[in-house]
């Protein structure tokens, strides 16, 4: 449920991305937990339905030993975020625009390039478990 989930603290920080969907952060989980995900990943299904489709860490670097046998891990530059989920890709925070170029939303937080982990539980994914993108993600395939 995507409306509890921003009561929980998750806020946008990338529309969708082809094949990898829109992602929501909670702010305040700043470690791994498996019953707490740092993000939530959803496919928007219609103009007014939300799937989640899979759970997401992020670490500064590859952790020596993986919470997950068989985990496969993925990256993420650098970036700055703004409020309606825009990012730009940006090396460090000093380059980043207060508000997003196309769009003009508020700058919200800059991070550093970053290891990731996708796991896809309720969004079926030929890719696998934990591919970064999914090839049946809308517009990946163009619905």
């Amino acid at each position: 449920n995507l409306a509890a989930a921003k009561r929980d603290g998750y806020m946008i920080i990338t529309k969708d991305i082809a094949g990898m969907g829109f992602h929501y952060l909670n702010p305040n989980i700043t470690s791994f937990n498996v019953r707490k995900p740092m993000i939530l990943v959803y496919e928007k299904t219609s103009p007014t339905t939300w799937h989640l489709a899979a759970l997401e860490w992020v670490f500064p670097k590859k952790p020596a030993k993986s919470p997950f046998p068989s985990a496969r891990y993925g990256s993420f530059p650098a970036a700055c975020h703004y409020d309606d989920g825009t990012f730009v890709p940006q090396a460090s925070q000093d380059r980043c625009a207060k508000t997003a170029p196309d769009t003009g939303a508020a700058f919200t937080f800059w991070h550093p390039d970053l290891v990731t982990l996708h796991v896809w539980l309720w969004y079926p994914n030929p890719n696998g478990l934990f591919a970064s993108y999914n090839p049946l993600v809308k517009p990946f395939n163009g619905g």
